[in-house]
């Protein structure tokens, strides 16, 4: 049993690396894949609450939390690494619920392995496409994410890494319009001051200390997990899931604005819509009840 009160297990990759993963709860599997920096520790409550109502299966994606970087990482990894702990346990009619970059692992999933084991999809405040190009408009910061901010952002994660991870916190965590201004510049001191003074909550606090105080393993690694998700293009994927999708989304928004998610109702075709209004792409925190109750509804009726 660790600190967290949830008994940690291990499962081995196809590759033969060793992930941490938690089982929780007991009925209807669903496999929660976390967002960017995101640990079985950070979504701690999430699974309290949600293994009172199913069976609940979490893994520290590599180089996150328990699980130490191996071999290849990104969200493809990711995406095979659902598939081993499916195959691990024997898991059939699985619950894949992928939140933020947990979305786009789920994406990469079913251009993978399209929809076997897997009964019922939870998408959280993704696009399928993060830069807005060649006529695309819905991808990140509600439109404003460009081909050449991605390589900037390639180019900081390994050389300024706090000033790529603050500027990432400050698009997520303030409610925007796609018509908005957008403030990209500054040194890492400059942008967390600024974020501070508009926003020094809790919710903002975790997500700095999530994004930056990090190990130097994990800051490497989230090279290859933004390269794998930013410089992806799944809208190709949409129209082959199968399976009944709910689609969760902020509205406002701050990472994607709701015409994103509308696109993504209009290309799958079993998907119905859940807005969550007021919030920004933190919306899973800042309306924890709707959030979980809309996710339990979906899930588990």
């Amino acid at each position: 049993m660790s600190d967290l009160g949830f008994h940690i297990q291990t499962f081995q990759a196809e590759d033969g690396a060793e992930l941490s993963y938690v089982d929780v709860g007991s009925g209807q599997p669903m496999i929660y894949v976390c967002g960017f920096g995101s640990t079985i520790e950070s979504q701690a409550s999430f699974i309290e609450e949600m293994s009172s109502k199913g069976r609940i299966l979490v893994f520290d994606q590599r180089a996150f939390g328990m699980t130490p970087a191996a071999g290849e990482m990104g969200i493809h990894r990711t995406a095979r690494d659902v598939r081993a702990l499916m195959l691990h346990l024997n898991l059939d009619s699985v619950i894949l619920y992928g939140y933020s970059m947990g979305a786009a692992a789920a994406f990469s999933y079913v251009r993978q392995f399209g929809t076997d084991r897997i009964s019922k999809i939870i998408l959280g405040d993704m696009s399928p496409k993060l830069i807005n190009e060649d006529g695309w408009n819905l991808g990140l910061y509600q439109g404003h994410y460009t081909r050449e901010m991605y390589e900037r952002d390639l180019e900081w994660i390994r050389s300024d890494y706090k000033r790529f991870a603050l500027l990432v916190a400050e698009g997520l965590l303030f409610p925007n319009t796609p018509e908005g201004p957008r403030d990209f510049t500054g040194c890492a001191d400059e942008i967390r001051s600024r974020i501070l003074r508009r926003r020094s909550d809790l919710i903002a606090q975790t997500l700095i200390k999530g994004m930056v105080d990090i190990t130097p393993e994990h800051m490497a690694a989230n090279y290859h997990y933004w390269f794998t998700m930013a410089g992806e293009d799944f809208r190709d994927v949409l129209p082959e899931i199968d399976v009944p999708v709910l689609i969760l989304y902020a509205d406002p928004g701050s990472g994607y604005c709701p015409g994103t998610a509308k696109y993504m109702g209009e290309q799958i075709p079993h998907a119905e819509l859940m807005p969550v209004y007021g919030c920004t792409h933190m919306a899973a925190s800042e309306n924890p009840m709707q959030w979980r109750g809309a996710i339990a509804a979906f899930a588990f009726r």
